[in-house]
């Protein structure tokens, strides 16, 4: 009797293997395919147990924000408490529920504070089930798809699904190798498709468990049909036992080209694998006042060939796109009126954008770097900004709009540092931006201020606040 509720147990799982992650809407059909199955092999010889392997005794719910053109949206119960936001490729956290009907609905805040209605839908969670809820597509229609499976109680194994979420609605062959193998001895784990999640299943399965061991494992992605490799991941340690969704998603803000694969565990914390061969892309920017322009070599990595170029004050280069590595950057002056800078380091991995500042302070070149957000900018804007005024530190930037003053001003920064750099998240409005500091007395000194400034276009924003020629002696410049 126990051998055969034991060969039951692994033929249910492997039944249920192509059918428990689908769309809720199917839940029907499960139960059905599932008491179909019970009654013909006769579940009351082992005893009339329908248990599982399972600890999880409550509904489990998380939101996945995946449309690469949106904002943060915010998930919640109707008439009910919310269940927090998320920003393209990120979770919300992972809430514990009463099983049963939930009636959500998906907002984001514009500009004016206001609330702006998405979409709702009803989600059915059962007890140790996780359901995910993932919005993908354009953000002016987004889809907003629900998926549910069954959590288990592992041991040193782990799960995998999968997930693609590409605009394109591509599909991708995806394979697997331990660490360390190259494609060659990878193995092919099945097609990866938009609107369907799929568990992959593990090719060394043992007596003790048809899961994958927990490990290091190299994850690649070809289109189907093809061994043309058009993704390696870096290692991936899977050292949770746990199931991990994998989504496949469109790369999106300052870099637009490529593919991630986000990993998605039970937190709002989501890893974003990018490919080994993703190229990074720079800019410079000239915030001097010399006359002359600057001469700029940029290179250093042995793969890739030097870059020469010149930058007049106040000019931004265009982005260079450029295999990633580790790169020198030199800054020298022809008038000699500013000490070169030499050999500055510049670090790019893969899929990153870098912005490179270069300033004058006491007769001597230097420069400050940042990485410029990954996030679109349709929306909500990532601006950065940097404080290039070598005469103080704790310089304090204000966001006012018009029906706003430094005091009541909802955005602000505070204590930037000489060549140092932060980030704030606007949503798209037109703002006045107000640099001061404050003196020995506590009283605020005004640097400059700028009129009103949209922030309303698809780009990455600096602020720079830099010494000028002007009345106050320096200026707030927007980059974009």
């Amino acid at each position: 009797m126990h051998s055969q509720c034991i060969t039951y147990a692994r033929f249910k799982k492997k039944l249920l293997k192509d059918i428990q992650f689908m769309q809720l809407t199917s839940l029907t059909v499960i139960r059905s395919l599932v008491v179909a199955f019970t009654a013909i092999i006769g579940l009351t010889a082992c005893g009339g147990s329908d248990s599982t392997d399972s600890d999880y005794t409550y509904a489990y719910i998380q939101f996945y924000n995946a449309s690469p053109n949106g904002a943060n949206v915010e998930m919640r119960e109707i008439d009910g408490d919310s269940f927090g936001s998320a920003q393209f490729g990120d979770t919300t956290s992972l809430f514990s529920m009463e099983d049963g009907d939930i009636e959500l609905e998906f907002i984001r805040t514009d500009s004016d504070d206001q609330e702006v209605y998405i979409d709702e839908l009803t989600a059915n969670l059962r007890n140790g089930y996780k359901t995910i809820v993932v919005m993908s597509g354009d953000f002016n229609s987004p889809i907003f798809t629900t998926y549910s499976f069954e959590r288990e109680t592992l041991e040193d194994h782990f799960r995998i699904f999968a997930l693609s979420v590409a605009a394109d609605e591509s599909s991708y062959d995806f394979y697997m190798s331990e660490s360390g193998d190259p494609f060659e001895a990878a193995h092919f784990l099945g097609t990866v498709t938009t609107g369907n999640a799929t568990e992959l299943e593990y090719w060394d399965t043992d007596e003790d468990s048809d899961d994958f061991d927990e490990g290091e494992y190299t994850i690649y992605l070809t289109q189907p049909g093809s061994d043309d490799v058009i993704f390696e991941s870096q290692t991936v340690n899977f050292a949770y036992s746990t199931e991990y969704l994998l989504t496949l998603r469109d790369v999106s803000g300052a870099i637009q080209n490529g593919l991630v694969v986000d990993t998605i565990l039970n937190s709002s914390t989501v890893t974003a694998l990018t490919d080994v061969e993703a190229d990074s892309q720079y800019r410079i920017y000239n915030s001097t006042e010399i006359d002359t322009e600057l001469n700029v070599t940029f290179g250093g990595n042995t793969d890739e060939e030097e870059v020469n170029f010149s930058l007049a004050a106040g000019e931004i280069s265009d982005f260079s796109a450029i295999r990633y590595g580790d790169y020198r950057v030199t800054v020298s002056d022809p008038s000699n009126s500013s000490v070169a800078l030499s050999n500055k380091l510049i670090t790019l991995n893969q899929g990153e954008s870098k912005a490179i500042l270069i300033y004058s302070a006491d007769n001597k070149l230097g420069a400050a770097t940042f990485l410029e957000s990954g996030l679109p900018q349709a929306y909500d804007k990532t601006v950065n900004f940097i404080n290039l005024v070598s005469d103080y530190d704790d310089v304090d930037f204000y966001l006012v709009r018009n029906d706003e003053t430094i005091d009541t001003a909802e955005y602000d920064l505070q204590n930037l540092e000489f060549a140092e750099s932060a980030s704030r998240v606007l949503p798209s409005d037109y703002y006045e931006v107000i640099a001061v500091y404050e003196d020995d007395n506590d009283e605020q000194i005004l640097l400059d201020r700028t009129s009103l400034f949209g922030f309303t276009e698809e780009e990455n924003y600096i602020v720079t606040v830099e010494p000028a020629n002007t009345s106050t002696g320096y200026e707030i410049k927007i980059l974009y």
